[in-house]
């Protein structure tokens, strides 16, 4: 099962009473899977790849309408899997595409509408509702292991941009672009990916995504502790061969003994503890890092000058 089916099963499991937001779901279905027949028997089609959202859609319109209505199969060449058509006929038909805000009357006559129904996003819980049945109606998310990716197909650039609006103000980054002939909503950035799901009430989803977010971060922390730990480590064994080298050269220009006490410590230090960061060998000498630092120092010049 992708993780799109997921999100859509968890949403049409999401239950609701009130009339306006049942509505509104059913205007985010009607602008992003619906397409309309007009005349003397009006008519409104769905079309969808999910069986569970199909159902929905019928049980949401029929809970409000009294429709005639039927379902079916069809297969397409350019799909792998069939779509299921759900068909709404009948007077009541009519009445369903006005209070979505998919035609709207006025003194001149019934118009159709492409924009966002202002009437069905007026407030925080419908625009919530209405984005639920966009996602149902034409969502899709990639699993968030891979990427994160979230889209919602439109039916016209106008559509599409003002979604984009509207979820701004939700600070959810949505971007608009044309991909063959379809305008889409997509959003990349991962705070606004679960910003998205939380919005339209898919809480699974989300704490899905949040997880897969900390177990990312994580692995890139321990990432980058391990390159730093690797880079240090590399720049010690790189110090300490420097080290050891300029003291076999003294070694071997003159007797060591015979180094002011301070120098002969640190020359012995290092030999004897190759490996030794320069914190240990501080350690060893009971002094502070910059001075067991000062010291090499001193004897790297030395080597210099013996050559």
């Amino acid at each position: 099962m992708s993780f799109s089916t997921q999100i859509k099963d968890e949403l049409v499991r999401i239950r609701q009473r009130d009339p306006r937001l049942r509505i509104a779901q059913l205007a985010g279905l009607t602008f992003t899977c619906g397409t309309l027949r007009l005349g003397k028997n009006p008519a409104v089609v769905y079309q969808s790849e999910s069986i569970s959202v199909a159902k929905h859609i019928s049980a949401l319109a029929t809970g409000m309408y009294d429709l005639e209505t039927t379902m079916e199969l069809k297969q397409q060449e350019h799909r792998r899997r069939p779509i299921i058509v759900t068909t709404f006929k009948g007077e009541a038909a009519k009445k369903l595409l006005l209070h979505t805000g998919a035609l709207f009357e006025d003194s001149e006559g019934i118009h159709l509408c492409t924009d966002v129904p202002q009437k069905r996003t007026s407030d925080d819980e419908c625009r919530r509702a209405f984005f639920r049945g966009c996602f149902l109606g034409s969502g899709s998310c990639i699993n968030p292991k891979r990427s994160y990716h979230l889209e919602l197909v439109c039916k016209n650039e106008d559509f599409a941009r003002h979604l984009c609006q509207m979820l701004i103000k939700y600070t959810i980054q949505a971007k608009c672009a044309i991909r063959r002939g379809k305008a889409v909503v997509y959003i990349k950035d991962g705070d606004s990916v679960t910003g998205f799901l939380a919005l339209i009430g898919a809480n699974v989803a989300t704490m899905e995504v949040e997880n897969v977010r900390v177990e990312k971060e994580v692995r890139n922390y321990v990432n980058r502790a391990s390159n730093c730990d690797n880079a240090n480590m590399n720049k010690s064994a790189t110090a300490s061969a420097k080290q050891q080298q300029a003291i076999l050269k003294i070694m071997g220009g003159m007797d060591i003994t015979k180094l002011p006490r301070p120098l002969l410590q640190a020359a012995q230090l290092r030999l004897s503890h190759p490996e030794a960061t320069l914190g240990e060998l501080a350690d060893l000498a009971n002094i502070q890092k910059s001075g067991m630092n000062h010291r090499l120092d001193r004897l790297i010049k030395m080597a210099k000058e013996l050559e």
